[in-house]
């Protein structure tokens, strides 16, 4: 079971891990659509909000 469990954090980790780099990588078509919209700072807010986030839940879950 002890295998299983590492196995699955291992898992989750490398996921997490996938995840964080989708939100650092530039979306270029989207910040586009933000700027056409007028929304592009709230959109940079949103995004330094979700990796503020990020960090608190590596922190927990990995540390």
């Amino acid at each position: 079971m002890s295998e299983y469990y590492d196995l699955k954090q291992q898992k989750r980790k490398d996921a997490f891990g996938l995840f964080y780099e989708s939100v650092l990588k530039p979306d270029h078509e989207l910040r586009k659509c933000a700027h056409n919209q007028e929304c592009y700072n709230e959109l940079i807010e949103w995004r330094q909000d979700i990796l503020q986030y990020l960090q608190k839940r590596r922190q927990q879950e990995f540390n």
